[in-house]
Formats: C-alpha cells, structure tokens, sequence
C-alpha cells in the first residue's frame, strides 16, 4: 500500500495487484476508482438496501468533482473508472445527463453505471452512448417474485432492453435466503441471463448491514457452480482476507455466458476506491473521512 496526499489529506492506493491461482501479485501503477453517489434516493424499496425509499435530494456539484479529478491526475494517479450509483441514478435524470456532458474532456476513464432499470428514465439513460459497461440489478428470474424483492410492481417493459446496447450490460443478482439461494436457482438465473441476451452475470452475498440481510445471507460454501452441466471455472482473484472473487463460463446451445462470483469482501477495505456524494469526497464508504 502507498499513500499520497490529495487537498491536504492523506489516501490509500493499491501497489500490487490480486493474486491469481498462486501467481504473486504484480506491481501496478497508482490507480483510483471512483464511486460517484449522484443520489440516495430510490424509486425500489428493497429490504436489503440501506436506501430503500429514501427521498432524492437535489444539490450535487459536479465542478467539485471535476476539481477533484484534475487534482488526482496531477499526483499523477490514474482514474481507472467512474462508477455512477446511488440510489437510484434514474431518479435524477437530469444530474446524470450533465455528468455525462461535463465528463466529455476525460474520454480515457471508465464510465459505468449501476441502475435498477425499472423506470423508463432508467432505459433512457441505458442508451446513453458515453457508458463504456452497464450493471443491471437483477435478483430473480420471475418478474412477480422480483417485484417482491424490490418493493414496487414491475412491469415486463424493463426487460425489452430497445436501443440499449447489451454488449456493454451485465446483471448484478443478490443471493438471498428464500430467492436465489441454492445451486439449482444459479442454474435458472443463467438459463434467464442466456435468453434475454446479456453477456455477463454477477452473483454477490448481501452485506450484513441490517437483520434482514444477516437472516437472509448466503455463503457462497453453499454453492458449487461446476455442478451445473457445461460451466466451467476460468480464474480466481484475491487480496487475502480482504476479498476474493471467482469467474466462470456457461456455455448453453453454443451461447456464452460469463459469470463472477463474489466470494467475499470486507466491507471496511477500501484502497484506491473514493467516494463522492455531490458534496464530499471521502475514501471508501464511510462517514468520518472527509477529503474535501
């Protein structure tokens, strides 16, 4: 680990790499992710998601976040990827679009999304031709069940994906106790991912961040992926006790599907990932470290 000092405050940036299948850990140049919470409010009520229901709230400066951009390319540290969260960004159309517009000069970063596609806004913004990858929250393969699991009724629509480009969409899906929780449901879930045409599909367990996701987390011991006929494992990636995460290929009626499993992670760790908010920049997902 390195530290350099950005606005006065000192950050934490990765020196090597993750270890792959017993391979050492590379050294790699001083890089940063960027997680940019451009609301927490959400149109879903998800029980496992600390935003649920949460109201949008309107300020969000966007020249403090091109300010801090400048400062850590002069350090001379990369800006690997914008992640663009929330809440839900779909519910603040209008800040996203100017994002997009005001990122225009730095064509070299990452820009992705993470949305839960519900809302005709959410489609809108998928079109957008500046995302270089897209996540899609996708928790199960019945509209009436996810519906559930998302708090609000759905509708079909959402899964039409007109005039978004699939080759840069993935799906997101939690397992949860009771949902997708067993072998056989991964099974379905691919079999789901494979017909509506995405490439990628990654499974996470839920963070322990309230009872109903401590009553509903599922290890992923309890998964054995290579049982399910023609998936077949391709790599893993660690950084010790702090997370590992697994990749797969499914291979059905000569259609690939790729697969990442998130083994685990610790939710405290949080080299070379910043945070900003629309007000503050912070390294890593808490409250106390404030940069600017």
């Amino acid at each position: 680990m390195s530290i350099y000092s950005i606005f006065g405050k000192d950050i934490h940036i990765k020196e090597y790499g993750c270890t792959q299948e017993g391979i050492a850990a590379q050294l790699i140049p001083p890089s940063v992710n960027i997680f940019v919470k451009v609301t927490n409010g959400c149109n879903a009520r998800c029980r496992f998601c600390s935003n649920a229901g949460s109201a949008a709230v309107g300020y969000f400066d966007i020249g403090k976040l091109l300010s801090a951009i400048e400062e850590i390319k002069d350090m001379g540290i990369l800006v690997n990827r914008l992640n663009i969260s929330g809440g839900e960004p779909s519910v603040v159309p209008d800040t996203v679009e100017r994002l997009l517009e005001a990122m225009s000069p730095h064509e070299d970063i990452h820009i992705h999304l993470n949305t839960n596609g519900l809302l005709p806004e959410s489609q809108h913004l998928m079109r957008h031709p500046r995302w270089d990858s897209i996540s899609l929250s996708l928790h199960h393969y019945d509209i009436c069940i996810l519906g559930e699991l998302y708090g609000v009724p759905i509708s079909p629509d959402v899964l039409q994906f007109n005039g978004i480009n699939l080759k840069k969409v993935n799906a997101s899906c939690n397992l949860i106790r009771g949902y997708i929780d067993n072998t056989d449901e991964v099974h379905r879930m691919l079999d789901f991912a494979i017909d509506l045409g995405l490439p990628r599909i990654g499974f996470v367990s839920l963070m322990k961040v309230n009872d109903y996701c401590r009553e509903r987390y599922v290890d992923f011991s309890e998964m054995n992926l290579e049982d399910i006929p023609h998936v077949y494992f391709t790599k893993s990636q660690n950084r010790g006790v702090d997370c590992k995460c697994s990749n797969y290929l499914y291979n059905r009626d000569a259609k690939l599907l790729e697969i990442y499993m998130r083994n685990y992670m610790n939710p405290r760790y949080c080299e070379s990932s910043l945070v900003y908010d629309g007000r503050f920049l912070r390294q890593g997902f808490h409250s106390d470290n404030i940069i600017i």
